[in-house]
C-alpha cells in the first residue's frame, strides 16, 4: 500500500521522539549507534515527504519538509556525532581501575550493602505475603460467620412470620367465638323476655 505524506510524517515524528529519548538517557555506544540508524530512517521519511509535496505541488508542505532537514535532523546529527566522539575519547584514555584503590573498595562495599538490602527486602516481601495470606484467611472466616448469621437471621424471620400467622389465626378464631357467645347471650335474653311476658299474661 502506498504511504501518504501524513504516514511519512507520523513515522518521522516517531523516529525523532525515539532519538531524543535515547539522547536524554544514558548515551551508551549501542544507543548512539541506534540514534544514527534512526536519523537515517528519519532522513528518508523527510525526503519522501518532500517528494510527495512536490508531486502535489503544495508549496507549504515542500517548505516544511525542507525545513525539517535543517531544523531537526542537522542539529540531532551533530549532537549524536559529538556524543560518539566523546565516547571514543573516553575509551581511548580509559584506564583499568586498581583493585586496591579506595574507589574500588567503596564499590565492593556498596555492592555488598546492596546485596544485604536485597536480602532484607526479600525477607520483608515474604513476611508481607504471609501477613496478607493470614489476613485473607481471617476475612474468609469472617465471611463464613456473616453467611451463617444471615442464615440464622432468615430462619428467625421465618419463625417470626409463622408465629405471626398463627397469632392472627388465633385472633380470628377468638373473635368468632366471642361473636357466637354474644349471639347466644342475645338469644337467651330475648327468650327470657318472652318467657316473662308469657308468665304475666297467664296471671
Amino acid at each position: 500500500m502506498t504511504e501518504t505524506y501524513e504516514d511519512y510524517e507520523r513515522e518521522y515524528n516517531a523516529y525523532l521522539s525515539r532519538i531524543r529519548s535515547f539522547l536524554a538517557g544514558a548515551r551508551s555506544p549501542v544507543t548512539l549507534q541506534e540514534c544514527q540508524r534512526l536519523l537515517g530512517e528519519a532522513r528518508k521519511c523527510a525526503t519522501a515527504m518532500q517528494g510527495l509535496a512536490e508531486v502535489e505541488g503544495n508549496a507549504m508542505k515542500i517548505r516544511e519538509a525542507s525545513l525539517r532537514l535543517e531544523r531537526d535532523l542537522t542539529p540531532l546529527s551533530k549532537e549524536v556525532q559529538r556524543a560518539l566522539n566523546e565516547r571514543n575519547r573516553e575509551e581511548l584514555f580509559y584506564q583499568a581501575p586498581d583493585p586496591s584503590s579506595p574507589t574500588n573498595r567503596d564499590m565492593e562495599s556498596l555492592i555488598s550493602n546492596s546485596e544485604d538490602l536485597l536480602r532484607e527486602s526479600q525477607a520483608l516481601a515474604l513476611e508481607t505475603e504471609q501477613i496478607g495470606n493470614a489476613t485473607l484467611g481471617q476475612m474468609g472466616r469472617q465471611r463464613e460467620q456473616l453467611n451463617s448469621a444471615n442464615t440464622n437471621l432468615d430462619a428467625t424471620l421465618n419463625v417470626a412470620r409463622q408465629a405471626g400467622a398463627i397469632l392472627s389465626d388465633m385472633s380470628r378464631k377468638a373473635f368468632r367465638n366471642k361473636l357466637a357467645l354474644y349471639v347466644m347471650i342475645g338469644v337467651l335474653i330475648v327468650a327470657n323476655f318472652y318467657a316473662l311476658i308469657h308468665l304475666f299474661k297467664r296471671k
